[in-house]
This record gives C-alpha cells, structure tokens and sequence, in this order.
C-alpha cells in the first residue's frame, strides 16, 4: 500500500468586510479602512470553521484589516500571530485610490487597455501582476520553509490568495479572476513534495 505522502497544510483566509466601495482601488500606503461589524463577525466565523484544525501559527499581511481577522483566529487556536510584509496587496501605482470611473476619465487609453489586457498591462507606477504573483509566492514558500509539516492559516487578500490559488491549479495568469474569493472565506491548499493539492476553495460559514 502507497503510503501518503506528508504535507504541509495552508488555509488562506481572506479579510472580513470592510467599508470601502467596490468600485475604487484600495491605496494601502495612505488608508487602512477596518473591519465592518459584518467584516467582524465574518473574522469570528473564520476562527470558528477552523476550530477543529490543528493550526500551528497564523500568519497576516500587516494591514489592519487583515490582522484583525487574523486575531480571533489566533486566539481561538491559542498561537503565535506573525505578520508578513509579502503578503500585501497589490499596488497599483499612479491610480492607487482612484474610482473606476476616474481611471476611465483621466486615462482612457490605458483603461481599456487595463480591461483587454489585465495581466500585461501595468499602470504608472504599479506593480506588474507577473511580479505580484512571484512575490506572493516566495513569501508562501519562506512560510511554507519555516513551518514543514504544519498546519498553517495565511490571512491575505483576494490577490494575493488568487495568486496562490494560480500556481497549486497551474492556471494562466490571465484566468485569475475566475477565481471568486469573498469576504472572510476560507480556501485549503495542501502543499507536497512532489505534488500539492487545493483541498477546497472560498468556503464560508
């Protein structure tokens, strides 16, 4: 009988609601909007669903809003919380803070050439996808490195989760918006030697 191989297992967890218009780009260098009290209980609901987990230590991106969904979860499971500058998401320059539709106003060519082609196209100033996704997951690998065998929650972002989420499904780049994570949900990767595996995606209370 094959015996199985060890693993090392990281849910990522994305932050809980926060009160910021779905129709701006975040600007994590001058704003750090907290939690909603439906962002609040979704951190709760998080650390509940992982209750019966094992967890070793929790790890978090440093902006507010991931840490404190990331809190609850480490006290619950009575653990370390690490913060991991990595994990940030990303940023998008010139256009940081900015409304869709002032992009659309101020920079009509390069919105659309953001829209045809998300995955090329790098506003003024911004982080290129190709180079956000390589930082994501050589921060994933330095924790993955430091915890082998262990059971790991990541506290993250919906870029940065997705981006993981890429490289375990061997998905184009350019499909990673396919990919829905929401508010305070959980998505499973277990991470082999030879082989890692995405045990379930954007799983909620």
């Amino acid at each position: 009988m094959r015996e199985k191989e060890a693993c090392t297992r990281i849910v990522y967890v994305r932050h809980g609601e926060v009160d910021f218009p779905h129709d701006r780009l975040y600007c994590d260098a001058r704003e750090d909007p907290p939690l909603t009290p439906e962002g609040k209980r979704q951190a709760r609901a998080a650390a509940e669903l992982l209750r019966g987990m094992a967890v070793d230590v929790v790890y978090t991106s440093p902006m507010q809003r991931t840490r404190d969904t990331a809190e609850p979860i480490a006290m619950a499971a009575g653990v370390p919380l690490q913060v991991h500058e990595g994990l940030k998401e990303r940023p998008f320059g010139t256009w940081d803070g900015l409304y869709f539709d002032e992009i659309a106003r101020d920079y009509p060519q390069e919105f659309v050439a953001w829209k045809q082609d998300p995955v090329h196209f790098v506003p003024p100033g911004g982080e290129p996808i190709t180079e956000h996704a390589r930082r994501i997951r050589a921060a994933v690998a330095e924790i993955r490195a430091r915890h082998p065998g262990q059971n790991i929650v990541v506290v993250a972002h919906v870029g940065p989760i997705r981006m993981c989420v890429t490289e375990v499904l061997e998905m184009p780049l350019e499909a990673y918006r396919r990919l829905t994570i929401d508010y305070g949900s959980l998505t499973c990767i277990d991470y082999g030697k030879r082989q890692h595996n995405l045990v379930y995606l954007n799983r909620v209370s």
